[in-house]
């Protein structure tokens, strides 16, 4: 189990086939995970993560993105 820092990303959301696309990267611009999105609200969700959330990090093998710890009421 690998816990990856996500460092950028890509995102885009094709307006005409309604799906998007988000590519994670770490510090060396590496390319961690490259994922595409039919659901609209799914999409969101994780562009919302990206944006305001820090640190952020990707799990391999579990594929999941979480954020670092934060106390509680941190008021985000």
């Amino acid at each position: 189990m690998a816990n990856i820092l996500v460092a950028s990303y890509y995102s885009r959301w094709d307006i005409h086939k309604h799906t998007g696309r988000i590519a994670l990267y770490d510090s060396s611009n590496q390319l961690i995970e490259n994922h595409a999105f039919t659901d609209p609200a799914e999409f969101q969700v994780v562009v919302g993560m990206l944006r305001h959330e820090n640190p952020l990090w990707y799990e391999t093998e579990a594929h999941y993105l979480r954020t670092g710890n934060e106390p509680a009421g941190d008021g985000e």
